[in-house]
């Protein structure tokens, strides 16, 4: 008997009526978004792998355009995210086969919860890896500086979170100077992840450029621009751009004294670059402490938990660092006050204790007269009849005596008030009235003290000095 020969598309066809026969479903399939583009139709490649992340399992699937249309927005609706490369997703789905174009799986449905679910287990895991290594509160366990006017912002320039950050911070209406460097980075979408780490990365490596060069005494003196791209003292541009949005660069060379992580809101997908493992590991692993407002208000991101300070928006973080400072300049107003009332009370203390002294070597003289005219009655009535010259001689003596004890008693007198006057004199001497008159005065911006890093070219400037006011305008600064 002849064997009997088919064609090729006879034996497809065959596979796809047999396909069609006995496997029509759809079926409820889980998978990985491993590729997915849209022409009209929406087209991906799906894809399963193993614990090693080797694919075991790989074959394209179509969703039509009318029910992608639906289909996608009720999954957004549920969800809040876009279908993406890199999703793990549920789908009802039909096996199809075409004698040219091969397997593929024909979707007509997606189950959100599903992709909630692993986005969920995925952040758990995510948290759960960053505590067994130990790492989870680093950065929480840094000491934000009491002073905090340097920020390292990591954002886009375009955000509203960014432009709202920088306007809260510069029209604060206690009049505080900062000194922002913005490192651009993308806040969302697939490549957000690793713009992130890049800017992070940058500050750091910036950050250890200025230690080295300050070691080696390699800091520019004449304010122009540094290498690692921050504007100087006299507010040239840098060759990266990174200016502040509030007029004033950065200061060239300076430390940051923090990383401020800030975007605009958003959905639950603009948050996933902000539950990446290698984002969370750099930011709880990063030398300065990081704030982090990232804008969304009903959940947290592994960034939130591992950085140094969680704060729901942009303002908020701005709000942070200005009653920062507000804190530490009533500090130092409040120290003062106590350091003067604790000088008023010491020199009232004095002025009690010279007169208690005073009174008490006044009654000590009282006394010692009034024991030495009894002893002299006495002698007197008893030597009445001794010889006029030896009851002169008596006499004389007594008389030296006071005049001794008098001298004595003046002379405490005299030594306790000279040293009220000096402690009296010193008092004085520490006073601005005095400083004045010495040839001092004192130079005011905003009724604050200056500073040259506060002050720029056409600043308003008051000096005070012993016999009035002088107002002044910056033409020129000049350190030493």
């Amino acid at each position: 008997m002849e064997e009997e020969i088919f064609s090729l598309s006879e034996v497809l066809n065959a596979v796809s009526r047999t396909i069609q026969r006995n496997l029509a479903g759809p079926y409820w399939t889980c998978a990985e978004i491993a590729e997915i583009s849209y022409r009209g139709h929406c087209y991906l490649t799906l894809a399963e792998t193993d614990a090693s992340g080797r694919i075991i399992a790989k074959c394209r699937a179509t969703i039509w355009k009318n029910t992608f249309d639906s289909l996608s927005v009720k999954f957004f609706q549920q969800t809040g995210l876009q279908l993406c490369s890199g999703m793990r997703v549920q789908v009802l789905a039909a096996p199809n086969f075409h004698s040219e174009f091969g397997f593929s799986l024909n979707i007509v449905g997606i189950e959100p919860r599903y992709t909630l679910g692993e986005i969920a287990l995925r952040r758990q895991e995510t948290i759960n890896r960053l505590a067994q290594e130990g790492i989870i509160e680093n950065n929480k366990k840094l000491r934000l500086s009491i002073v905090p006017q340097k920020i390292a912002v990591i954002s886009s320039a375009s955000a509203a979170g960014y432009q709202d950050f920088i306007n809260q911070l510069t029209n604060n209406p206690l009049g505080y100077k900062f000194y922002t460097a913005l490192y651009p980075a993308l806040m969302q979408g697939e490549k957000s992840p690793q713009s992130v780490i890049e800017a992070l990365l940058q500050i750091k490596n910036d950050v250890e450029t200025h230690g080295r060069a300050s070691q080696n005494g390699h800091a520019s003196q004449n304010g122009h621009a540094s290498q690692n791209g921050h504007a100087s003292q006299n507010g040239h541009a840098s060759q990266n751009g990174r200016a502040s949005q509030n007029g004033r660069a950065c200061q060239d060379g300076a430390i940051f004294d923090a990383v401020v992580i800030i975007r605009g809101g958003g959905s639950e997908m603009d948050l996933k670059a902000f539950d990446d493992y290698a984002v969370a590991r750099e930011v709880a692993l990063f030398p300065l402490p990081v704030l982090a407002g990232i804008g969304h208000t009903k959940d947290t991101s592994v960034v939130d938990i591992v950085a140094n300070l969680e704060l729901k928006t942009p303002t908020a973080v701005a709000d942070y660092l200005i009653h920062a400072i507000d804190s530490a300049w009533k500090n130092v107003e409040d120290c003062s006050q106590r350091l003067f009332a604790y000088a008023a009370t010491t020199l009232d203390k004095e002025k009690q204790t010279l007169t208690q002294i005073t009174e008490f070597l006044s009654a000590k003289a009282k006394t010692a007269t009034d024991i030495e005219k009894q002893k002299i009655d006495s002698s007197a009535y008893r030597l009445q009849i001794s010889a006029k010259r030896l009851a002169n001689d008596t006499m004389r003596t007594i008389t030296s005596k006071q005049d001794s004890i008098s001298k004595a008693v003046r002379f405490s007198i005299s030594k306790k008030l000279s040293i009220f006057d000096l402690l009296e004199q010193k008092i004085k001497s520490i006073s601005p009235e005095e400083a004045f008159k010495r040839g001092y005065s004192l130079t005011l911006k905003d009724g604050k003290p200056i500073s040259i890093s506060t002050l720029k070219n056409g600043d308003k400037i008051e000096t005070i000095c012993s016999d009035g006011r002088i107002t002044s305008t910056v033409d020129e600064i000049a350190g030493l």
